[in-house]
């Protein structure tokens, strides 16, 4: 849908949204919360809007003074972004990321660019190298399973951003028996961005998408 030309949207990062939620929004005008949009009124008949980061759209905030209290006591959250062979998995708490650690493992073909879990379901078992890459997806889920259970002893996260497709989720899974976190835990979140190769540089992009603002002026 094209943007009216009196209607004006940006973009902010968390700390500056912190910085207003304490400073400016008590002295807007008939200011309230409604679905994760922060709405008010402003000085020369206009509205304004300010929607929240996604880390904080996770909750059904009856009032500002609800997400205040959140805001005061700031919670960590783990995100873990995974393709065929890559990993990473991090704790994060604001805008803040507390700790990130890559994973890699052989289990892509490089000839055909499919990891080798795909493969088998289609051609079966054969070669040596197809053995290798396969005891290397095992480890591969194994060591995201076991840095998983170590953050959730060490942190308590309150959500788990994952970015992950449906296909190597089920495998992950059935590898690992999910023995970290349960598939239906509640904390489970999608993370709804595209996800390029998983690296420490894609973990703090992600990162800045679930907690970018997004403000509208009309």
């Amino acid at each position: 849908m094209k943007q009216e030309k009196d209607e004006k949207r940006k973009y902010s990062r968390y700390f500056e949204f912190l910085e207003w939620f304490d400073l400016e929004l008590r002295t807007l005008k008939n200011a309230r919360i409604e679905e994760s949009v922060i709405h008010w009124e402003t000085g020369d008949g206009g509205k304004g809007s300010c929607l929240l980061p996604i880390i904080l759209r996770q909750e059904n905030w009856t009032s500002l003074e609800d997400l205040r209290r959140t805001l005061d006591n700031p919670f960590r959250y783990g995100i873990i972004l995974m393709q065929a062979g890559r990993a990473s998995i991090a704790v994060a708490e604001e805008d803040e990321i507390l700790y990130s650690k890559q994973i890699q493992k052989y289990m892509v073909r490089k000839s055909q660019g499919k990891s080798q879990l795909s493969y088998l379901n289609e051609k079966g078992k054969s070669r040596l190298g197809s053995r290798i890459r396969l005891r290397q997806s095992q480890e591969f889920f194994e060591d995201i399973d076991a840095k998983l259970k170590e953050l959730c002893r060490e942190h308590d996260l309150k959500y788990l951003f994952l970015s992950c497709t449906p296909k190597l989720k089920g495998h992950w899974h059935q590898a690992t028996g999910g023995a970290a976190v349960d598939r239906k835990d509640s904390r489970w979140r999608r993370i709804p961005f595209m996800l390029h190769s998983p690296s420490q540089d894609e973990t703090q992009r992600m990162h800045r998408l679930l907690c970018r603002v997004s403000w509208q002026i009309c």
